[in-house]
Parts: C-alpha cells; sequence; structure tokens
C-alpha cells in the first residue's frame, strides 16, 4: 500500500469526495494531500499510522507496505516485500484459527447466562 493508496481508503471510510476533507483532518494543505495523490510526496509514519488506526487497518502492515514503497535499492525493496508476505501469511493464518474458534460448535449453555438481568 502507498500513501495515494492509504489517502483513498481514509476517503471511502470517511465518505469524503474532496482531498480539501483530508487535508482539513490532518491538518495539512490541499496541495500537499493532492502530491501524495499523486505519488509526488509520501505521508510520513506517524501519518500512515493514524489513517491506519482510524479506518481500521493493521498498522503494522500499512507501515511494511510504505517502507517496501519506499525503498529504493532494489534488494531492500524485495526484502521488505518479502517481510510483507509473511507477515500477512501469518496474520491470515491467525485469522483462520480464530474464526475457526469462533465458529466451533457450542460445548453447552453458555456459563455467564445466569449474570443477566432485566431492569424496568
Amino acid at each position: 500500500m502507498d500513501s495515494k493508496t492509504l489517502i483513498e481508503a481514509y476517503m471511502r471510510a470517511k465518505k469524503y469526495s474532496q482531498f480539501q476533507e483530508v487535508a482539513a483532518d490532518l491538518g495539512f494543505t490541499s496541495s500537499y494531500i493532492s502530491a501524495v495523490n499523486k505519488g509526488k510526496s509520501q505521508l510520513t509514519d506517524e501519518t500512515a499510522k493514524k489513517l491506519a488506526e482510524e479506518i481500521g487497518l493493521d498498522v503494522s502492515e500499512v507501515l511494511i507496505s510504505m517502507a517496501a514503497v519506499r525503498a529504493t535499492d532494489p534488494e531492500l525493496k524485495k526484502a521488505w516485500y518479502d517481510t510483507l508476505a509473511k507477515y500477512t501469511k501469518g496474520t491470515s493464518t491467525a485469522l483462520a484459527l480464530g474464526m475457526a474458534v469462533l465458529l466451533a460448535p457450542n460445548p453447552g449453555p453458555d456459563p455467564t447466562a445466569h449474570n443477566v438481568y432485566y431492569v424496568k
């Protein structure tokens, strides 16, 4: 994910249609956000982290991806993309295990059900 893609995701999540809205949220000028959108500038890690957290993206994945995009040395770029592939594979496995636990058949009555009280 590059800065442009992150801003587009932020705009979709916030239902924004103008770069001015993003600029106002982040305290930047519209021209800076436009430069990021055109690929002339990249967001800082701090800004990328803030956007990722705000729209519910995995911050680590976004930061690794941004580092891969910024890398100019082909070997470093490859190393970052390899790291990203390993990270996303690991998170996919963790997500699959979590879903398996959540979707497993219920072993019996909910032991906390007796703690529900209704107040009129």
